[in-house]
C-alpha cells in the first residue's frame, strides 16, 4: 500500500463495501449508498474512495460503482470479523447488554484487536457463526484447523 497506514475511516469504509459486494451480493456498491451508510457527504466518500484505489483497495468506476480489490477484500473480511467478535466478546464475555453502546465499543475496538486476538476471542467463544445481530462472522484461520 505504498507505506501509508490504513486509517480507521478506511477501514469503516471497507467494512461498508463489503456488506454491500458480499452480504448483499451487489456486483458495484453505489457512492450514495456508501455515503449514506457511513453517514458522509458524497464529496467526501468519492474522494476517500479514489485515496483507496490508489492504495490498491477498490476499484471505482464513476457513474457505475466500486468494487474491492483481493487486497481490500481480505482487510475488509479482518475488519468485519474483529467488529463482529468483538460485539461477542462484550455482549457474551463480558456481559453487556445489546445496545448502540455495544456497537460503538465494537466499533473502538475492533481498529485495535489484533488477528491473534481476534482468533483467541473465537476459540474462547467456541467459533461462532454469528454475531449478537445475527449477522455471519467470517470464518478464521482457527476455524480451519
Amino acid at each position: 500500500m505504498d507505506g501509508e497506514v490504513l486509517t480507521e475511516s478506511m477501514q469503516e469504509y471497507l467494512e461498508a463495501l463489503w456488506v454491500f459486494l458480499k452480504e448483499e451480493d451487489r456486483e458495484y456498491a453505489r457512492i450514495n449508498d456508501i455515503a449514506k451508510a457511513l453517514e458522509v457527504a458524497p464529496p467526501s466518500a468519492v474522494e476517500m474512495l479514489r485515496r483507496m484505489e490508489r492504495l490498491g483497495l477498490v476499484v471505482y468506476r464513476p457513474r457505475v460503482g466500486i468494487q474491492l480489490t483481493r487486497r481490500g477484500e481480505e482487510l475488509a473480511r479482518e475488519a468485519i470479523r474483529s467488529h463482529r467478535l468483538a460485539e461477542l466478546l462484550l455482549t457474551e464475555l463480558l456481559g453487556m447488554e445489546l445496545d448502540q453502546q455495544v456497537h460503538r465499543n465494537a466499533c473502538d475496538l475492533e481498529h485495535h484487536i489484533s488477528s491473534s486476538v481476534a482468533e483467541a476471542v473465537c476459540i474462547k467463544l467456541g467459533h461462532p457463526e454469528t454475531c449478537p445481530h445475527g449477522k455471519k462472522i467470517p470464518r478464521g484461520e482457527c476455524c480451519r484447523r
